[in-house]
């Protein structure tokens, strides 16, 4: 038995919890950059619980709003430069995967404000970065309590670092924040969590304690999944809320363990050429990823669908109500020119099988 298991977060959850451990950020410093977009964090109540909790403990900040989805290099190193010019102690995330994946960038580049892009990714870093708080706001990403960034590069291409260094020191998660999604952002950010989990489950890195993660995030999916299917998600509770955001944690927990696998690694083209949700981007290939491992790996398909006690089709019907639509078209053309992206990639690497170029040139022709 495998139960090999990091994770270098302390996570406090529940509602109000920010409010009720307002004295734990004052022991990271006494200044701080809060980063966040331009308006969530400040529209589901977070930016406000956090700015309160700070003003409690007396630790003076500067707020960094600039961060889009899908975060740049250019704006992480903007943050990071006005993190280290005012002398911050340690940051603060607010929000979904963009700003908390930023975080972790703004937190190297204020620790090494001279590091080239290259060097951020390489992980070439002299001094270690300020600690991250994070502070969720949306029920998919699991940046809470993982150690990945994905920062997109100044050519415009997704990329990704993990580093042990870069676990938040401490994680919020108040389910309160998420009840003012979007339904096209609840989607998006549910089916994050659900790819996060499958992908964990059926890679090549899980060990028992991720594969307990994973079903169990995809169990407390499923449950919710149901309602939003039959009522739509206006009409989803604050505890329905809770338990997609667990959900997305136990994801998080799953991918701290294995990383992703293909669904993630071809998602990518399709948010940055695109604009199609992260989430959404990375859940189109889910099902084209159950019917890849139960032909390369049964036996574990079997287990993954006795486990989360559902069929094959029940699950790709739910997954397939539940995702926004997505209209995009691919000719032979632009499926060749992506064609290089899949060399040698990680996400592919981490599949059973030989997932390979003429595999996702093949998966992409069918689907787009």
């Amino acid at each position: 038995m495998n139960m090999n298991f990091f994770v270098n977060t302390r996570v406090i959850t529940g509602v109000d919890c920010v409010k009720n451990n307002a004295e734990k950020l004052g022991s990271f410093g006494d200044r701080c950059l809060i980063v966040t977009g331009a308006a969530s964090a400040e529209k589901c109540g977070a930016l406000s619980d956090v700015i309160s909790a700070l003003n409690s403990t007396v630790v003076q900040y500067e707020i960094y709003n600039k961060i889009q989805q899908n975060p740049t290099s250019v704006s992480c190193f903007e943050a990071g430069r006005l993190a280290c010019e005012i002398g911050a102690d340690f940051i603060i995330g607010i929000g979904g995967g963009s700003p908390l994946d930023a975080s972790k960038a703004i937190a190297v580049v204020a620790a090494n404000p001279d590091i080239s892009e290259d060097m951020l990714y390489s992980m070439q870093w002299k001094n270690q970065p300020l600690p991250i708080v994070a502070v969720g706001t949306t029920a998919g990403t699991g940046s809470e309590v993982t150690s990945v960034a994905v920062i997109t590069n100044s050519k415009g291409l997704k990329k990704s670092f993990r580093n042990d260094l870069t676990y938040p020191v401490l994680s919020f998660g108040d389910p309160k924040y998420t009840m003012s999604l979007s339904d096209s952002f609840t989607r998006s950010t549910a089916v994050d969590a659900l790819a996060h989990c499958v992908e964990s489950f059926f890679n090549r890195s899980a060990n028992d304690i991720s594969k307990i993660f994973a079903v169990a995030g995809v169990k407390k999916l499923f449950k919710v999944f149901d309602k939003i299917i039959s009522d739509g998600t206006e009409n989803l509770t604050l505890d329905d809320r809770e338990q997609l955001y667990n959900a997305s944690l136990l994801g998080g927990y799953a991918i701290a363990v294995t990383g992703t696998a293909f669904p993630h690694a071809l998602g990518y083209f399709l948010t940055e050429d695109y604009g199609v949700a992260h989430g959404t981007a990375c859940a189109v290939f889910l099902n084209e990823f159950i019917e890849y491992n139960s032909s390369v790996m049964p036996e574990l398909t079997a287990e993954f669908f006795d486990e989360i006690r559902m069929d094959k089709e029940t699950f790709k019907n739910v997954v397939s109500s539940v995702m926004p639509e997505i209209n995009v078209k691919l000719t032979d053309e632009s499926i060749a020119e992506l064609s290089p992206r899949w060399e040698n990639n990680a996400g592919l690497r981490r599949n059973w099988g030989d997932a390979d170029t003429d595999f996702v040139n093949a998966l992409l022709r069918k689907l787009f």
